[in-house]
């Protein structure tokens, strides 16, 4: 978090009367009820997530009830209820941010109490006293006895990833599987004339995925490996896709127009300017859906075994 928005969040810290934790989130108590704020998202620090762990005797609010909430408040864009918390998520980007804030909390805080919305423990569900819990990178209000469980349960769950080693072939071989997706969704989206960002994103995510799902983890070692496997992949793709175009052109299989793209190239029956456009955009969009993808895969990485009281200094379990 950079400083300038560490600063706003010490700003709404201050005017909602609630504290901040090193890791980022605000959380306390405020017209009854336990709360914590923070943004799901870091690249979008101004759109945050506040949380409090209640819930509803009756059951949950009809849809009507939250349109009518949100026609009122337009400040709220989402309104979201489970069965042990209700939240809602706010923008508070600019000078009016901590107005917005306190004014979607204060709004969120009477609809609460005048729907009978009670505290309880965001795990089990029981009436009791909470604490917040920063919980592999979430927050959480639980009660003293589930407070014990999640960190058993981390502890655990720690030991388990310690044991498991990292298969690198079978990695290999997901990154190439993820990245057959990202060659299709390539190909589909130009053939429709289009070249987008959607296509660099699934690259991105499938290579990186299908190497975790398939080697055990997603080690540094294994983010380089599906990096070159993107390159390589989306070099493919945009191949695939200029060969598909020549063997409609010049009425020849694809095979053999795929071989024929380079020649084509250089004699500049295609383009020179088109083709390396086109696939450095295709590289631009890969690196658009590859950087927020490892750093949350990096970011997860860091914050998966930590499980402490908020407001305490963090303890890796």
């Amino acid at each position: 978090m950079n400083k300038k928005v560490s600063n706003a969040y010490a700003g709404f810290a201050q005017r909602l009367g609630l504290q901040m934790d090193p890791s980022g989130g605000l959380y306390g108590q405020r017209g009854g009820y336990a709360w914590t704020i923070f943004a799901p998202d870091p690249r979008y620090p101004y759109q945050l997530l506040v949380t409090t762990p209640a819930h509803r005797p009756a059951g949950a609010l009809n849809k009507e009830d939250v349109r009518q909430f949100r026609r009122e408040h337009k400040e709220v864009f989402i309104f979201n209820q489970r069965q042990n918390d209700v939240s809602i998520t706010v923008r508070v980007k600019g000078a009016k941010g901590g107005e917005r804030l306190e004014s979607a909390m204060n709004a969120f805080i009477e609809l609460l109490r005048t729907q009978s919305f009670r505290p309880c423990c965001q795990n089990c569900g029981q009436e009791l006293p909470v604490e917040g819990y920063f919980v592999s990178g979430g927050y959480m209000q639980v009660c003293d006895s589930c407070a014990q469980a999640l960190k058993q349960s981390h502890n655990t769950a720690q030991t388990q990833r310690a044991q498991k080693s990292e298969n690198v072939a079978g990695g290999i071989v997901g990154s190439l599987i993820g990245s057959l997706l990202g060659v299709l969704c390539i190909v589909l989206l130009s053939q429709l004339g289009v070249v987008a960002a959607l296509s660099g994103l699934i690259m991105a995510v499938c290579t990186l995925k299908g190497y975790e799902m398939l080697g055990g983890k997603l080690s540094n070692r294994g983010i380089v490996i599906s990096i070159v496997v993107m390159i390589v992949m989306t070099f493919v793709g945009d191949r695939i896709d200029w060969a598909i175009l020549v063997s409609q052109q010049l009425e020849m299989p694809l095979p053999m127009a795929f071989q024929a793209v380079p020649v084509l190239l250089a004699e500049e029956i295609i383009v020179p300017s088109a083709y390396w456009t086109n696939l450095v955009l295709l590289y631009v969009f890969m690196l658009g859906g590859a950087v927020p993808t490892i750093r949350s895969s990096i970011r997860n990485r860091r914050f998966v075994n930590l499980v402490y009281r908020l407001g305490h200094p963090p303890v890796e379990l």
